[in-house]
């Protein structure tokens, strides 16, 4: 079976890599028209979303890295497993957002990003020098 560094990694770039797939397959619904009930409102967004496919799909595989998350937590130790996978995820969302068009965050956020993604190597080699042991 895959080593917990290695499910930390699949659920970041799972998280991440369909985060601007989402989004892209949500656009257009803030422009949904208001007719003042709320349910109305809802159902309207609900069929909207519901008919598409490049929403529906990314939000699976997404929903597949949450899983995998879960299921990695039965073994992994939760200061590591959270600030991993969510940096990652970060990191991953903004790769592929630029690959898909998105501008780059600024200076200081790509600095913050890669700190924190630079922690999350020390703790995984962390994490397999204690199982090498």
């Amino acid at each position: 079976m895959w080593s917990i560094p290695a499910q930390l990694l699949a659920v970041g770039l799972l998280w991440g890599v369909t985060n601007p797939f989402i989004r892209l397959g949500s656009r257009g619904i803030e422009s949904v028209e208001n007719t003042g009930s709320k349910w109305r409102n809802f159902l309207r967004e609900i069929s909207l979303i519901g008919t598409r496919w490049n929403y529906w799909l990314p939000f699976g595989l997404n929903q597949c890295g949450s899983v995998l998350y879960v299921w990695t937590l039965q073994n992994a130790s939760i200061t590591v497993a959270v600030p991993v996978a969510n940096s990652l995820s970060f990191a991953f969302t903004a790769i592929t957002g630029y690959a898909l068009g998105e501008k780059l965050p600024g200076k200081k956020v790509v600095l913050g990003t890669s700190l924190i993604c630079c922690g999350s190597l020390l703790m995984i080699y962390d994490k397999i020098q204690q199982e090498g042991d």
